[in-house]
């Protein structure tokens, strides 16, 4: 119920920021919205495989997992951004 709490309290308030004041357009939100099937799809297959995780060395800390997973964020991203500078939308 927390966690429902606090996401409903984010969504009314980039809403608010977004929709309704427009102080804010959603990059860099909007970047993998209009690929979300393609970072989706690209996530499920790639997603184990060396650029985008690695074997861990440190087991017993959750430091470089959680590195791990902004690292992988940031690079779907990046490959998300570069799609829509190039106008590439996968549609179904």
């Amino acid at each position: 119920m927390t966690m429902g709490c606090f996401s409903f309290l984010l969504l009314g308030g980039m809403f608010y920021v977004i929709d309704v004041k427009g102080w804010w357009q959603g990059q860099p939100f909007i970047y993998p919205g209009m690929n979300s099937i393609f970072v989706y799809v690209g996530h499920s297959l790639l997603g184990f495989y060396f650029p985008f995780s690695w074997e861990m060395r440190f087991q017993e800390s959750h430091w470089e997992l959680l590195l791990q997973n902004m690292w992988g964020t940031a690079l779907w991203l990046l490959v998300s951004y570069l799609l829509y500078r190039k106008k590439f939308f996968l549609k179904i």
